[in-house]
């Protein structure tokens, strides 16, 4: 209400105070002093009333528009799982290795690069065919949904490129992606390096998704494939056999998962460590026991033989300490190390109790000794070593 309304109103309001008749008591005119401010007090309580309604008039106005223009954002259902009733959505899953590399034994680790497949059916996303031409169509994964892949023992989360969609007209959904990993894998080393191991890469949905989905293996084929002609980084390894299987797994007690377990069995190409441990140690063992045919005077040369076969096989460890598994436990190629070492200090004990023997005037037992070193530890060497390999490959 403006001041010039407020100006008519109090004028009204003078009018009918003027009306009233006068009345010449006392109790009158005190009753005319305080009736004024209470007119006055009433007239700005309507004016800040009726202001207050014109303000949130224009307000109700002025928004009515956007009101009038909100919509509710609709939920694409071509992003939610085409499963019905509860039922798990079957997907059959392939993989594709095209490179497989840094087989890491200390670290218990390996890397691999593939294509991962995976084959659905979304009848949603059925069509008839525009053309002859038109054998599918190309979707990008944020348009219909698509599940997703965990490689359960991934050191770090895998990464994906090249994601493709691929929908035939009867609604058959075909997935690729590009994948590359770390994964970590128990390495069985006893045998090392006649060992044979199983790399396996384990694929199995998120959580959140084990309730929504099934991972089989491909109906037609098998799951896994690898192409051999492009490990140029497997020097020391040759592929002998590739499995896919497809299992289940339990999950917060009796709630259970699909998984694929894919397994590449690698053998080890051995021939460094023939050509490169054997056989070196071998031959110092050989140059150990030629203090037999020695003269038993001949003393210092025989010690300086003992003594530098001992430091040569001592040194040769350390140098090739970083080509063996640091495992807690001995392989096959660590046993014969060990046996290297005994039978070369073996050989200085010889030359030691043959010495004492010529000191105290017992040659004959001296002779003796000599005899059967000759014969006996070359014997009980080889023994040693057969019953070695019968333990480690019986």
């Amino acid at each position: 209400m403006t001041s010039s309304s407020m100006s008519g109103y109090e004028s009204d309001v003078l009018k009918v105070s003027k009306d009233i008749p006068e009345q010449s008591t006392g109790c009158h005119r005190n009753s005319e002093r305080y009736f004024k401010p209470l007119m006055y007090l009433l007239a700005a309580l309507a004016a800040y009333v009726s202001g207050a309604n014109t303000h949130l008039g224009y307000a109700y106005a002025a928004d009515a528009p956007a009101q009038a223009g909100l919509t509710v954002p609709q939920v694409n259902s071509l992003l939610t799982p085409p499963g019905r009733d509860g039922e798990k959505v079957p997907i059959q899953v392939a993989l594709d290795v095209i490179n497989l590399s840094d087989i890491d034994e200390v670290t218990q680790r390996f890397r691999v690069v593939a294509y991962l497949l995976a084959k659905w059916t979304d009848p949603r996303l059925a069509f008839t065919p525009k053309a002859a031409w038109e054998k599918f169509r190309v979707y990008h994964p944020d348009e219909v949904w698509t599940p997703h892949f965990d490689f359960a023992n991934g050191v770090v989360p895998h990464s994906a490129s090249d994601v493709t969609l691929r929908v035939f007209p009867d609604g058959t959904v075909k997935y690729f992606e590009r994948s590359s990993a770390e994964l970590s894998n128990s390495f069985h080393l006893r045998r090392f390096p006649f060992d044979r191991q199983r790399l396996e890469i384990l694929i199995h949905p998120p959580l959140s998704e084990a309730a929504l989905v099934r991972f089989l293996g491909t109906a037609n084929g098998p799951s896994i494939s690898v192409e051999r002609r492009v490990y140029s980084s497997l020097a020391e390894w040759a592929i002998v056999g590739i499995l896919a299987n497809a299992e289940l797994i339990p999950v917060f007690g009796t709630d259970t998962t699909s998984q694929m377990r894919f397994t590449i069995q690698v053998k080890r190409k051995f021939n460094f460590y023939i050509w490169k441990v054997f056989f070196p140690l071998l031959l110092m063992v050989l140059l150990s026991w030629t203090v037999f045919w020695i003269d038993s005077s001949e003393l210092s040369s025989q010690v300086t033989i003992s003594v530098t076969t001992v430091l040569t096989v001592i040194a040769f460890a350390f140098a090739i300490s970083t080509n063996l598994p640091k495992v807690p436990y001995l392989t096959f190629i660590d046993v014969f190390f060990l046996s290297c070492y005994v039978f070369v200090f073996i050989t200085a004990i010889e030359l030691t109790l043959v010495h004492l023997a010529g000191r105290s005037k017992r040659d004959k037992m001296g002779e003796a000794i000599r005899r059967f070193s000759r014969i006996g530890l070359p014997v009980l060497f080889v023994l040693t070593n057969l019953l070695t390999i019968a333990v480690y490959f019986g």
